[in-house]
């Protein structure tokens, strides 16, 4: 018998861009999904999806704007794409947005008829899918969690935009009930599909805010798909956001699903050793050097590498001091990509990258025209840790790509 995959799809607002880009890799891998469910704008797009218009889907987020999902003037608009919104904030923005609006609040009709002009119902209930979204009944907080037959025919858009309805949105009645973001009851709804019996699932994060609901089932696979870096604001319907976004998903579906390597990068598997082999290669005098930058003498420089210089760069590039000598190497070799000004969105072969790194160091880091990878990440204070990646960067340039032996692959 063949196994049914199912789709969850997790709610996040202006992020749910990088699940329309996740979901064209996953059908251009021939993945043929039977189940879909999804909360808030994952209920959005997994309509889509069931529909067949994930192309459509892909132009719409291409260029979002948000007037597409706002109704406001243009001061109100530049303010709420500004808020960000997490679990600890929500509060807080919900009473930024009652004083905004003196209480009226946020218009999204623009929502609604996008919603109303875009969604085939009836195509949806003839495509033989599964098909689950959760929203949130009013007064009472009860949550609903609904598959398609559950949902009189002619009224899948309201429920869809019930569930996408955060708290602050003026939004009308379904069925004479007052509904509210599905996000507050479940904002990943994978209990949703294995209570349908689907034990094969791939979910599509955004890592907004919102309740999630543990699932205990033994025989359950499930195979995240999770952004690769910050997806901005909920609430920041740009273009410019949503297209890098769309991007992201596509190579982070890629990266996931075919085991590529990379945090940052999409680069195809090598020998694991590689790294370690290149760090004990490391020229005596260039890791003494790499020591005085940082603050370290004394002892044999070998020692000074393993015990004091790879630790502090653990801290540093912000991963565990357990991490594998391959993690540590490959996200030094990122760093520099980063500042050379690599094109992230590509598949490479590790030989490839590190050529491209030495093609572009010269151009890029030496005459001091590099972009800033730092300027938007979140951790280490902005200045000192550009500053210390500034400082080491041709060191670790000369080790790992100047001096490199070919890889060889898997």
């Amino acid at each position: 018998m063949k196994t049914l995959i199912g789709l969850v799809l997790e709610g996040g607002g202006a992020r749910g861009a990088y699940q329309i880009g996740a979901y064209r890799a996953i059908q251009e891998m021939g993945i043929e999904i039977k189940g879909i469910a999804g909360t808030s704008v994952g209920a959005l797009n997994g309509a889509m999806i069931a529909q067949g218009d994930t192309e459509l889907a892909y132009q719409l987020w291409w260029d979002i704007t948000p007037d597409r999902v706002f109704k406001l003037d243009s001061a109100e608009m530049q303010h709420i794409t500004r808020l960000g919104l997490s679990r600890e904030s929500l509060p807080r923005l919900i009473q930024r947005l009652r004083v905004i609006f003196r209480e009226r609040g946020l218009d999204v009709t623009p929502l609604k008829e996008l919603i109303a002009q875009m969604v085939k119902e009836e195509v949806i209930r003839q495509a033989g899918l599964d098909f689950g979204l959760v929203t949130i009944s009013l007064p009472d907080m009860r949550p609903l969690e609904l598959f398609l037959e559950d949902i009189p025919e002619g009224m899948l858009a309201d429920y869809l935009m019930a569930s996408a309805s955060l708290p602050g949105f003026k939004v009308d009645p379904v069925e004479g009930r007052r509904m509210l973001d599905g996000g507050l009851h479940d904002n990943l709804p994978v209990k949703l599909l294995v209570d349908k019996g689907y034990r094969e699932i791939i979910v599509l994060r955004t890592h907004g805010p919102g309740r999630y609901r543990r699932v205990r089932q033994k025989d359950l696979h499930l195979t995240y798909i999770s952004p690769s870096d910050h997806l901005g604001g909920i609430l920041q319907f740009s273009p410019e956001r949503a297209r890098t976004n769309l991007k992201m998903g596509y190579y982070d579906a890629l990266k996931t699903m075919h085991q590529l390597k990379g945090f940052r990068f999409y680069i195809h598997p090598w020998n694991k050793d590689y790294f370690l082999d290149c760090f004990l290669a490391l020229d005596a005098e260039l890791v003494r050097d790499l020591g005085r930058l940082m603050g370290f003498r004394g002892g044999s420089h070998r020692r000074m590498l393993f015990e004091q210089i790879l630790p502090r760069y653990c801290q540093l590039l912000e991963i565990t001091r357990q991490s594998d000598y391959e993690e540590i190497g490959l996200r030094l070799l990122e760093e520099i990509a980063e500042r050379c000004g690599v094109e992230r969105f590509r598949i490479y072969h590790l030989d490839e990258f590190l050529d491209i790194i030495g093609a572009n160091y010269q151009n890029f880091y030496q005459t001091g025209n590099r972009p800033d990878p730092d300027k938007n990440r979140p951790g280490w204070p902005r200045g000192a840790r550009q500053r210390i990646m500034d400082q080491t960067a041709g060191h670790w340039y000369r080790g790992l790509v100047e001096s490199r032996k070919s890889p060889s692959p898997v």
